[in-house]
């Protein structure tokens, strides 16, 4: 029987070739798993089938020096057979057209005031999107916070200037950011590695605890192991937003910041990101187009 990870290999290259008239019968995990990877590149495709070939090798070799039944060992083959045969096709080309996605076109216009706060969520999650993801820590006193926040933009280089979004909780209270923030004017917004480790840890200092979201994390702060690049800032203005939003617009100033290398990077930084509502993902790094009119 093969193991799941054989047979995550093996339906993605079904996937691939087969595109959506393919349909595995697999887990919901398993699903919510492929489904994402439709979106990955073709470069992280042709890296996983060779990890797939690496591992079917070893697997077989392990399988010869131990004497099990060549069958089993015959069945191991033909997928490592397979496997290589689909990296192929990849690398070559041949398959290129199966990467082609159709593009979606706005045509159906829709009120914003008639939609309900879920959709309208939604639709402006999934339409301002990629969203670098920072963990705002803050402390009051000796209790550090740390909350994983997405509405947050540089809105000026010189000045360095951020602003922030930050609402309320669903029961109405003021969120322990906002009220250090207040107390003693100091954050820092942490940009996170682009890995598995850093996704998990932001989705855990979501989680509404009495304590230290630290706790929940393998790390005493008050910098994440995993952080990229780290802004220290300080609280200038705080102000409401309009139409009785609840969510207060506070403005920073990026006072030092914590990087990789003194030169800064052209190409931006491989850190964290939220796509839509929920999903954790790498910035984007499948193509790109260096803009230059707007220097001439």
């Amino acid at each position: 029987m093969l193991s799941l990870r054989e047979r995550w290999s093996h339906q993605t290259y079904l996937r691939i070739k087969y595109g959506a008239a393919y349909r595995p019968n697999i887990s919901c995990h398993e699903k919510n798993t492929i489904q994402g990877g439709i979106k990955i590149s073709k470069i992280a495709i042709i890296e996983f089938l060779k990890k797939c070939i690496d591992y079917a090798d070893s697997s077989i070799k392990r399988k010869e020096e131990r004497g099990d039944d060549s069958e089993v060992i015959s069945e191991w083959n033909a997928y490592r057979n397979y496997t290589q045969y689909a990296l192929e096709e990849i690398e070559k080309g041949d398959l290129d057209h199966w990467f082609v996605r159709d593009n979606l076109k706005a045509e159906m216009e829709i009120d914003m005031d008639e939609l309900d706060h879920a959709s309208r969520s939604t639709w402006l999650s999934a339409a301002a999107s990629p969203r670098p993801l920072a963990l705002v820590s803050t402390r009051s006193g000796d209790r550090e916070n740390l909350a994983p926040i997405t509405s947050i933009s540089v809105v000026s280089n010189t000045p360095p200037l951020v602003v922030m979004s930050l609402s309320q909780t669903r029961d109405g209270k003021k969120r322990d950011t906002y009220l250090n923030l207040k107390e003693n004017g100091e954050c820092e917004l942490q940009f996170l590695a682009a890995n598995h480790k850093s996704a998990t840890d932001a989705d855990l200092a979501g989680k509404p605890i009495d304590g230290s979201e630290w706790e929940l994390l393998d790390s005493e702060g008050p910098i994440h192991p995993l952080a990229v690049v780290v802004m220290k800032c300080r609280l200038i203005e705080d102000n409401p937003l309009p139409e009785g939003a609840v969510a207060r617009l506070l403005t920073l100033r990026v006072e030092k910041m914590l990087v990789p290398s003194y030169l800064p990077p052209e190409d931006g930084l491989s850190i964290l990101c939220q796509h839509g509502m929920d999903r954790l993902t790498p910035s984007p790094q499948d193509w790109g187009h260096i803009a230059t009119h707007h220097r001439s």
